[in-house]
This record gives structure tokens, C-alpha cells and sequence, in this order.
């Protein structure tokens, strides 16, 4: 219970910091910006498995959604399928190995692609944009950046191994 709790209040701080801090480092004219609370779904989902990733992608897509003011409930079920997906790479023996190499930056890019996929391609339904502009335009930058926003972690993974 006591590790739930303490995945709750990293989820809650990297949902505080999603909406005041990272708006502030946005890049093109439609203000992409990295989803850190994703990296932080996918670590859940790879660390206990499909349904602690899902209910984490769940919750914290809730409460962004109830803070943006916005489509309530697609940011949830974006976050909720990407912390499923990254829970099929839950596995006692590799876990340390996707955590803290490489491996947990393709996991964040695949689970960012799908997330923002099915978040865009629903948020913008009905709008005057392409599937090859949404595409374009919003999926890949953001899938780009938050991959790229992912070796963060591993490289304070590498570096908290190499001290002990």
C-alpha cells in the first residue's frame, strides 16, 4: 500500500509540473510540449504489471482532463491504454533491464505514439484537419519529444546504479 501511495504522489508531482512547468518549454506554433505524466504511466506499467499501468493511466489522465477544462475523460482513456500496453513488458526478470537501459526509451515511444494517436485522432474528429496533418502536425512531434524527454530517466537510473 505504501508504494501505491508514493506512485500516487510522483504521478501527482509530474502532473503539477505537466501543467505549469512544461507549457513553458513548448516548441512549433502548436505548442508541443513532452508528456512527462506518460513517462511516468509506462514506469508504473512496466514496474507492476498491465493493470496497476492502466489504473495509473487512468487516474492521472482524469485529473489532467479535470484540470485542462477540456474533453473530459480522452485524456484518460489515452493515458489508461498506454500504461496497459506498457504493462506487457511487466516481467520479474527483464524489469530492471527495460528500467534502466534503452529498452525503457522505445517503450515510452511506442506507448507515446499509441496514446497520442487515439487522443488526437479523437480530439480533433470533425475538424477541418487531414489524418496526414494530425499526424504530422501533433502525433509525431510529441511522440519525438517525450521519447526524447524519457532518457532522463534512464540516465538517472544509470547513475543511481553506478554509485552503490
Amino acid at each position: 500500500m505504501i508504494e501505491y501511495l508514493k506512485y500516487a504522489g510522483i504521478m501527482f508531482a509530474l502532473i503539477i509540473m505537466q501543467k505549469t512547468f512544461i507549457e513553458l518549454i513548448d516548441v512549433t506554433d502548436y505548442n508541443i510540449t513532452p508528456d512527462i505524466v506518460l513517462i511516468g504511466v509506462v514506469y508504473i506499467g512496466i514496474k507492476r504489471g498491465k493493470i496497476t499501468g492502466s489504473v495509473g493511466g487512468f487516474i492521472s489522465g482524469l485529473v489532467i482532463d479535470i484540470f485542462s477544462f477540456s474533453f473530459l475523460g480522452l485524456m484518460a482513456l489515452s493515458k489508461s491504454i498506454a500504461g496497459f500496453l506498457s504493462g506487457f513488458f511487466h516481467n520479474q526478470t527483464k524489469m530492471e533491464r527495460y528500467l534502466g537501459s534503452y529498452a525503457f526509451i522505445l517503450i515510452v515511444s511506442f506507448c507515446s505514439l499509441v496514446n497520442n494517436f487515439i487522443y488526437y485522432l479523437i480530439y480533433f474528429q470533425g475538424s477541418n484537419l487531414q489524418f496526414a496533418d494530425i499526424l504530422l502536425r501533433y502525433v509525431i512531434p510529441t511522440t519525438v519529444y517525450t521519447a526524447l524527454f524519457s532518457i532522463f530517466p534512464v540516465l538517472f537510473s544509470k547513475r543511481r546504479r553506478f554509485s552503490r
